[in-house]
């Protein structure tokens, strides 16, 4: 497995302001709160987005809380920047095997009613890899690509099974 690197510290505002920025969004047919839980519980992550994630700070989460994601060979130790129960998460990758100089991640739920909600997903990163355009041109077109189609199976396991996370 690849060696760990320390990637520069961002603040909670680099996932809108930072290079390769980009902001993804979707409605969701469930209330903001319950979409919030859903983000919060590591093995859900697993069945919409295909990675696996472990806190690594005991409960309850918020600013400071960290955990460790893995997907395709690749390991990630996530730091929380922002914490707004029910409305939004924010963290940073702290540590990487992936050739990133820096990488942050927005998530805002925006409620549109009692039981739908949007999800903007915002991220930003700097490529610290071999070819840096190219590399952080294709790494953004695959993040992108992913991070759509993940949305989508969001909506769809909030729609069937989203029950779980309601109070």
């Amino acid at each position: 497995m690849p060696k760990k690197r320390s990637l520069r510290p961002v603040d909670a505002d680099y996932a809108k302001s930072g290079p390769n920025q980009k902001t993804l969004s979707q409605s969701i047919a469930a209330p903001a709160e319950a979409l919030f839980r859903c983000l919060e519980d590591g093995p859900a992550w697993k069945e919409w987005l295909g990675i696996d994630v472990e806190w690594t700070s005991p409960p309850p989460y918020g600013v400071g809380a960290t955990r460790s994601v893995t997907t395709n060979g690749q390991t990630i130790d996530e730091y929380f920047l922002v914490w707004e129960r029910g409305r939004r998460m924010n963290f940073r990758f702290d540590q990487t095997t992936l050739p990133m100089a820096a990488f942050a991640e927005d998530y805002r739920i925006v409620s549109s009613g009692a039981t739908t909600c949007v999800l903007e997903w915002s991220y930003a990163y700097e490529w610290d890899g071999p070819l840096p355009s190219i590399g952080a041109s294709l790494f953004g077109a695959v993040f992108t690509a992913k991070a759509k189609r993940s949305l989508k199976k969001l909506a769809k396991l909030m729609e069937h099974s989203g029950s779980r996370f309601s109070a």
